[in-house]
Order: C-alpha cells, then structure tokens, then sequence
C-alpha cells in the first residue's frame, strides 16, 4: 500500500499533477465504493468520484500538510453524494430509476429500511421548510452544498461571521424541531455532522 508523504501532500497542494495522481491511484476505489454504496449505480458512483476528485483538487489549498488528507477527501465525498441524494429526490424521473436500482438487489426488511430513510428525508425538508428564510439558505450552501462560508457569504452578501451566527442557529433550530420528532435523528447526525468540512 502507498504511504503519502508530506513532501508528497505538500506537492500537492502546490498544484503538482503527479501528487494528484498518487492521491487518486490511492483512494479512488474507496471513493467510488462510498459512492456506489449511497447509489446503488456503477455509472453514477463513478460520475461521483470524478466529482469529488475535481473539489479536492480545488479545494487543495485549504489543507494542512501535517494532517491526514483522508478525512477532508471523504468529507468532500459525504457532501458531494448527499448533493446527489438530494437533488435526487426532488426530480421525480431519477427518483423512478434510482428506486428500481436500489431497491432491486434488497429483501423486504431493506425495501421498509430505505422506505423509512425516504420518508425521514420528507420529514427532514419539512422541517427545514419552518428555519427563516435566509438562515436556511445558508444551512444548506454550507452543510448541504458544501461551500465555505466566504463561499456562501459571497452569495449571500453577508459577512463570513453572520454565515457562521446563521450555520449555528439553524443548527439549534433543526435540534430543537427534531426533538418534536425523534426518528429523524437517523438524518440529522448527518447534517450536524459536516459542521468541519472548512
């Protein structure tokens, strides 16, 4: 198994192809693994990973070479297929198609699993209909689309400090709405738990 180095880290993030090279021979499959396990489809795991390389590649310059790599790559994964999930659910042809793939290959008990998961996203998004408008729009460019909060706060128009006021205050609200609903606590540790992404 290749070992990365920090020279290696260091290379890239200065922008050197090789260094990306061996960072990708040496967690693509994991990644593409993560991506089909959430998919349930070769073709779209694969589009994924492409994906999640591409932001890490942008993203380089936010690393510490004297940490691991991984933890920020896979991060960048959860982000990047939860993106996918979610725009999933919201157009009606994919949602037909990723049914029948996921659902094909799964017993019974798995069909009321992922039933159960669909119906806690319905709940998730409902109850994140009830934040205020904007602290919601900034929620989900920070925890769900994956940007930084300069990103958002771009966006938004805001400074970066009332990006992360509203990231923690939505973060409240949703633990607060939760608890009037306890089994979406199968959800909510997701998004509460992209709170270190930047």
């Amino acid at each position: 198994m290749t070992v990365l180095t920090k020279v290696v880290i260091l290379d890239f993030i200065n922008g050197e192809e090789y260094a990306f090279t061996q960072i990708y021979k040496l967690y693509y499959k994991d990644v593409r693994s993560y991506c089909y396990k959430h998919t349930r489809a070769a073709e779209i795991a694969e589009e994924l990973a492409s994906d999640i390389f591409l932001r890490f590649w942008e993203a380089r310059a936010n690393l510490d070479p004297d940490k691991d790599i991984k933890p920020y790559l896979f991060t960048i994964a959860k982000n990047v297929t939860f993106t996918w999930l979610k725009r999933m659910v919201t157009d009606q042809k994919m949602k037909a198609v990723f049914k029948t793939r996921y659902l094909s290959d799964q017993d019974g008990a798995n069909q009321d699993v992922a039933i159960a998961a669909a119906m806690d996203l319905a709940l998730l998004r409902k109850i994140m209909g009830k934040l205020p408008a904007k602290r919601r729009r900034t929620f989900e460019l920070c925890k769900i689309d994956g940007l930084s909060y300069a990103e958002a706060a771009g966006i938004l128009m805001i400074s970066k400090e009332t990006i992360k006021d509203h990231v923690s205050l939505a973060k409240k609200d949703l633990d607060k709405l939760a608890n009037a609903a306890d089994y979406i606590y199968v959800l909510l540790p997701v998004f509460l738990s992209l709170n270190n992404l930047f």
